[in-house]
């Protein structure tokens, strides 16, 4: 996230499935927990936190609090199959570049992705800016 404490209305939503991911690297978390670490790294984004869930027997959940929103995945090694979304909030983040980082790295046969606009366009987006609380926010007019 830009140094700057001001903020747009506005963020980006990627949703994606991979099919025909290896079964192995589904139920690897320190393996997807590195994939998920490194694309929000290349992404820009900013990670706070990182909570995982290890089902028994097998399937895993990540949720990654970020600066800027929120990345999550969940796999279905008994289907080889993960989905994903990545949101960020503003236009300094690219959070296409998580889900690409995943594809390069766990290599699904197939996969989908759809990206959503979330809130105004950029240039007709209304500026906010954070007061010295960081949990108040002043509408600039």
């Amino acid at each position: 996230m830009s140094q700057s404490n001001e903020h747009m209305f506005f963020g980006v939503h990627v949703i994606g499935e991979l099919y025909g991911v290896d079964a192995k690297m589904l139920n690897n978390k320190e393996l997807l927990e590195s994939v998920l670490k490194e694309g929000i790294k290349l992404s820009g984004a900013t990670l706070c936190s990182l909570q995982t869930k290890v089902f028994d027997p097998s399937g895993i959940t990540s949720l990654a609090l970020l600066s800027e929103s929120h990345a999550s995945f969940h796999t279905y090694p008994d289907y080889n199959a993960l989905f994903f979304d990545a949101f960020t909030c503003g236009t300094d983040c690219q959070p296409q570049k998580i889900a690409d980082h995943m594809i390069e790295i766990l290599k699904p046969k197939r996969h989908t992705l759809k990206t959503i606009k979330r809130g105004e366009e950029p240039e007709a987006a209304k500026v906010i800016k954070l007061n010295k609380k960081e949990d108040e926010l002043k509408k600039i007019s």
